[in-house]
């Protein structure tokens, strides 16, 4: 079933778009308090400055995506620290499987948080509500950072980027005690803090629980989930600048020489598994097996992958990241 990325991206430009798909939302609303489609369930929230604001007080607060429901997919936003709010203490970041927000409970989010109200963002909390939350506290603080969350049946994993380089500082993982089932992504929020440039994939990948520090002449594996019984295309690639769909959507990788030899299967002792269907669960499983080049240490690679039929690609997943250590 040897299928190329190249072959699909002409697809997807004759078959047009397809029903599921990865969506962003880049919050250019006038200033107001009408945030598009967007639904508030706990707190004020306005439009202000490009940016989705919660309101300025000391407590829970969701803005959801009511039609849009997923069990498993990866959110991220960016997260701003809002220095004009009158309250210190604030939280932001996303949630998913939100199926009561009103009540702040039956929910999965990340957020980052001042968590000793400093003026800026000190702590990091994976959540299940009503349940618990893996913490990492007592980080130097920031006052702004990309969030990412990615739900897999059970597992969370949480991605933090506080220092803006485009790589992940902080990786918080959870077991859920959450029956796992859908419900609508979302924001959460708490004392005024913003959020911009939302994004949801509708594919997932993980690194494998059991993986090596990723050194040279090792071998990294990398868990899918998507549709049941779909095919799908991986790619590796040294960035992550994004490839656009005709349709507008963004395959978060970079069309450089790695991606094309990635996906031409010509390397298949390196690149394993990289076409293939998924099983009636949704799931598979690829491999990347670093060579045994001590000049690719410092180097960070992105692996992620696209889900696709005979209409053209249906599902993007995020990006996985792996920087190579000695």
């Amino acid at each position: 079933m040897r299928k190329s990325l190249f072959a699909l991206l002409v697809l997807s430009l004759i078959g047009g778009a397809a029903a599921a798909q990865v969506w962003m939302e880049p919050f250019n609303y006038p200033n107001g308090t009408t945030i598009g489609s967007w639904k508030e369930f706990l707190g004020d929230w306005n439009a202000v400055n490009n940016t989705a604001e919660s309101e300025q007080k000391r407590a829970y607060q969701y803005l959801t995506q009511p039609n849009r429901v997923y069990q498993d997919c990866a959110l991220e936003c960016m997260v701003f620290y809002n220095p004009k709010s009158s309250q210190k203490l604030q939280f932001g970041g996303v949630t998913v499987r939100c199926n009561n927000p009103a009540g702040s409970t039956d929910l999965v989010h990340v957020k980052v948080q001042d968590n000793n109200s400093s003026g800026d963002f000190d702590s990091i909390w994976l959540y299940d509500r009503p349940g618990g939350a893996t913490a990492k506290t007592s980080i130097t603080g920031f006052l702004k950072a990309k969030v990412r969350l990615l739900c897999i049946d059970k597992r969370l994993e949480a991605q933090i980027d506080d220092t803006g380089d485009g790589l992940w500082d902080h990786i918080l993982a959870r077991t859920t005690a959450l029956t796992v089932k859908a419900g609508p992504i979302g924001l959460c929020a708490y004392g005024g803090a913003q959020m911009d440039d939302f994004a949801v994939f509708d594919a997932v990948i993980l690194g494998d629980t059991t993986n090596p520090k990723p050194q040279p002449n090792t071998v990294q594996k990398f868990v899918l989930r998507g549709k049941p019984g779909l095919g799908y295309q991986a790619a590796t690639s040294f960035g992550n600048r994004g490839i656009v769909l005709p349709d507008g959507r963004v395959i978060p990788l970079t069309a450089e020489p790695l991606f094309f030899l990635s996906t031409s299967g010509l390397a298949p002792t390196i690149f394993t598994n990289y076409n293939n269907f998924l099983d009636i669960n949704g799931d598979n499983t690829v491999q990347l097996a670093i060579p045994n080049i001590p000049a690719l240490i410092g180097n960070t690679v992105y692996t992620g992958f696209v889900t696709f039929d005979a209409s053209g690609i249906i599902q993007i997943s995020n990006d996985h990241q792996v920087t190579i250590v000695s």
